[in-house]
């Protein structure tokens, strides 16, 4: 089969089709990938451009193009204080402990959601970012036919970041204490979120969109399945018609063990699913089996095998992977991202088992 582009060998395996390999889709957040591929010091000062080559040389799609972060702290618009250190944030302390304190905080979020708007000015400022990178993607093309990687870009509907924000105790007593401000909530941040996409949807840039929410741990879903398909589906739903409208496809993102209401994920519009969380019981073979028209990406576990296994170990886990999908709608990536602790001889086992798959492309 004829070498095809990244995009089309990329939207090709979002269909389900025939494609010349089996495409590579992950996160670069490691120093010695990134050297490795871009083939320069990882620096602060322009970590985002060294990034963006080691990626245009590696990868077929991404998102989160960034570069290591100085040691910093700061504080949030919304008076949360956080630190920072190369690849990680936290929060050290929120302008609240209780939800007599939370409330008025939270109340002012919800104002500044509802009058959130966007402009042609800002989809001009977010188009140019997008180029940006495929521009930096093309030139770092090893092929040299300045073919540019695929930038997937993120859409929430908005639930991880309420519990993050408030910390997850405090965010159960919220949600039985004050449901209707917790759908308030909820409904400002998506509505704000659908507002973002009539402005900056093009599928031309942005062929794929990531809607998600991280809503699952290791054994299940951290809110019951009745809560989520009341409250949040339904927005999740409304988020990937309003991408599908736009002619973009929408690949959902949540780590952990979603069984429980996959198939109501699958009701809600999504059109892929990442990352299959290996430890969480999520795999490519169990997920192909039940829903053999669902595109993957990921499946390749990050927290053991990629960490802690031999190059060996993960070619046999990736040639399983590939054998499970008949090659036909899989991209091969770790199952969150490719973070600091990944061995740099698994990366590259990985990566080169999808590239040799060029030599047993499958037909449908």
């Amino acid at each position: 089969m004829a070498q095809m582009t990244k995009r089309e060998r990329v939207m090709r395996t979002t269909r389900l089709e025939e494609t010349d390999r089996v495409p590579l889709y992950d996160i670069f957040q490691n120093d010695a990938i990134i050297e490795h591929f871009s083939g320069r010091k990882l620096e602060y000062e322009d970590g985002a451009h060294t990034t963006a080559l080691a990626v245009g040389r590696a990868l077929d799609m991404t998102r989160m193009i960034t570069g290591p972060q100085r040691p910093s702290a700061g504080v949030g618009g919304n008076g949360i204080r956080y630190k920072t250190e190369r690849w990680t944030s936290w929060i050290v302390e929120r302008p609240f402990h209780d939800l007599d304190s939370l409330l008025p905080w939270l109340n002012e979020r919800i104002r500044e959601l509802n009058a959130q708007t966007y402009d042609r000015d800002y989809a001009e400022e977010f188009w140019k970012n997008i180029d940006t990178h495929s521009a930096t993607f093309a030139q770092s093309d090893p092929t040299g036919r300045h073919d540019p990687t695929v930038l997937v870009i993120e859409s929430g509907v908005g639930l991880d970041g309420m519990y993050h924000a408030t910390g997850m105790q405090l965010f159960v007593e919220l949600m039985f204490e004050q449901p209707d401000l917790v759908e308030e909530w909820l409904e400002a941040l998506v509505s704000a979120e659908l507002r973002r996409v009539a402005v900056i949807a093009d599928p031309d840039r942005i062929p794929i969109a990531l809607t998600y929410s991280d809503i699952a741990h290791k054994t299940a879903t951290m809110f019951s399945p009745d809560w989520l398909r009341q409250y949040w589906l339904p927005r999740l739903e409304r988020l990937n018609d309003a991408w599908h409208a736009r002619g973009t496809t929408c690949l959902f993102h949540s780590d952990g063990n979603l069984w429980a209401v996959l198939d109501d994920l699958i009701a809600a519009g999504i059109d892929g699913l990442n990352p299959i969380e290996v430890l969480a019981g999520m795999t490519v073979k169990e997920v192909r089996k039940k829903h053999p028209r669902l595109f993957m990406a990921g499946g390749i576990d990050v927290s053991q095998l990629l960490t802690y296994g031999t190059p060996e170990e993960v070619r046999a886990a990736c040639r399983e992977a590939i054998a499970t999908t008949n090659g036909l709608g899989y991209f091969m990536g770790s199952s969150t991202e490719l973070h600091w602790d990944v061995r740099l001889e698994n990366a590259i086992a990985m990566f080169e088992t999808a590239w040799e798959s060029a030599d047993t492309s499958t037909s449908t």
